[in-house]
């Protein structure tokens, strides 16, 4: 299945979304590497996009990766792979394709309605300073 960032819907994320990634080791299905930290940019039912100060092994193959995450309250553990990298101010940024055995798009969509619902009772009703 090939990348294509307009098929999808996207949410983006301000201020981004902290998240964690680990690496595939290559040979080994079910190895991973150490953690490293990134910030989720959007998402969507197919994938998103991170930014991350680690400049990833990502050549011509694909780089594949476990993406750990929480939009609301579900922790997110999705497998997948980098099929993108552009270097960013301060680091880089990479577009996650999420693997089709992963059949996270229901729970996903649940998640940013909740997010939404919060965000927009917090705007409605925010906290009173009573110092």
């Amino acid at each position: 299945m090939r990348y294509n960032r307009h098929d999808y819907f996207r949410y983006e994320f301000e201020p981004r979304l902290p998240a964690k990634f680990r690496i595939q080791l290559e040979g080994e299905e079910k190895k991973l590497s150490n953690e490293g930290e990134c910030e989720l940019l959007d998402i969507s039912t197919g994938g998103v996009k991170f930014f991350t100060f680690l400049n990833l092994p990502f050549q011509s193959k694909k780089l594949a990766l476990q993406l750990e995450f929480t939009l609301h309250q579900h922790p997110f553990k999705l497998l997948g792979v980098v099929v993108w990298k552009h270097e960013a101010e301060h680091g880089f940024q990479y577009g996650f394709e999420f693997g089709e055995e992963q059949q996270a798009d229901a729970l996903i969509i649940e998640e940013l309605k909740l997010r939404k619902r919060t965000e927009i009772q917090a705007e409605k009703n925010p906290k009173k300073n009573y110092e």
